[in-house]
């Protein structure tokens, strides 16, 4: 399969939403769907029970393999003309889907698990993969997507181009309105021992603020002309606005770290905080 879209299923009501939700994407970018279900037996390492008294470990694999040839079943019955596949490995779920994501245009996940039969605990699963997979992830909640606009985060540097490139090709493959955020407050630095300014002008500052969100939207405005874009220059921080203007809307799209994160950092604290707090899908992309 070239460039599948690929998503983790371990039989929760998160993970099975996971599966709707990149079974769309999938169609949406003509791309075939991979469904992977991790197995995990924990159950040694965890317990003092004889061996005669634990749970039986072909029972169980047998039933994993059956939740995931049925989901496979139902999305090929809801999605006659979409390529799908479903792949039922033996691993640690995290390690094996950040490796997967390398060969994948998009790695989807539930927001969390519920152990499930495979230990696919989504929530922390969820949040190692968003920071050192090779691609974009979306990470979808369990609540039934919104219908609204696809929501960016814009800070006006380099890390959040491919954010926004995703969000702008997102709104037009759904043919919904962008809704551009940079979210901006009182002039400060990052950097340490920096001077920061007692005095400043507020009109020269929201000026500057809007060139910024203006400039970062020009480039894609052009790719993308079919995109209806409303900007959005809220002062306040960015987690807070966010999460406001994302209330119902089909996908919010941050980048993995913003301008004032520290350069080691895989996943800021921005985007740890939206995969954690949004109440629809989130897209994490890095560069």
């Amino acid at each position: 399969m070239t460039d599948p879209v690929l998503v983790g299923l371990d039989g929760s009501a998160a993970s099975r939403r996971a599966v709707r939700w990149a079974a769309q994407a999938a169609g949406l970018r003509h791309r075939p769907l991979r469904m992977m279900t991790v197995f995990r037996w924990p159950v040694e390492s965890y317990t003092v029970a004889p061996r005669a008294e634990m749970p039986d470990e072909a029972g169980v694999r047998d039933q994993v393999r059956e939740m995931l040839d049925g989901e496979v079943r139902a999305i090929r019955a809801a999605h006659p003309d979409l390529d799908v596949r479903g792949d039922f490995v033996d691993g640690t779920p995290a390690k094996v889907l950040v490796e997967q994501s390398a060969g994948a245009t998009l790695t989807v996940l539930g927001q969390r698990g519920e152990g499930g039969l495979t230990g696919l605990l989504l929530g922390s699963v969820a949040t190692q993969v968003a920071t050192h997979a090779s691609g974009p992830v979306v990470v979808v909640p369990d609540e039934e997507p919104g219908i609204g606009p696809v929501v960016v985060g814009v800070d006006g540097s380099e890390l959040s181009e491919p954010a926004i490139g995703f969000a702008f090709e997102e709104a037009s493959w759904r043919r919904v309105e962008l809704v551009a955020v940079h979210a901006w407050a009182a002039p400060g630095s990052h950097i340490e021992h920096d001077r920061i300014p007692r005095f400043y002008n507020l009109d020269e500052v929201i000026a500057e603020e809007r060139r910024v969100l203006a400039e970062s939207l020009a480039g894609w405005r052009v790719k993308y002309p079919d995109v209806s874009v409303r900007p959005v220059l809220a002062h306040g921080a960015p987690v807070p606005e966010l999460l406001s203007e994302s209330a119902g809307a089909r996908l919010l799209v941050v980048g993995s770290r913003g301008r004032g994160g520290f350069a080691g950092l895989l996943l800021g604290s921005t985007s740890r905080s939206l995969l954690h707090r949004a109440t629809c899908p989130v897209a994490v992309v890095r560069r």
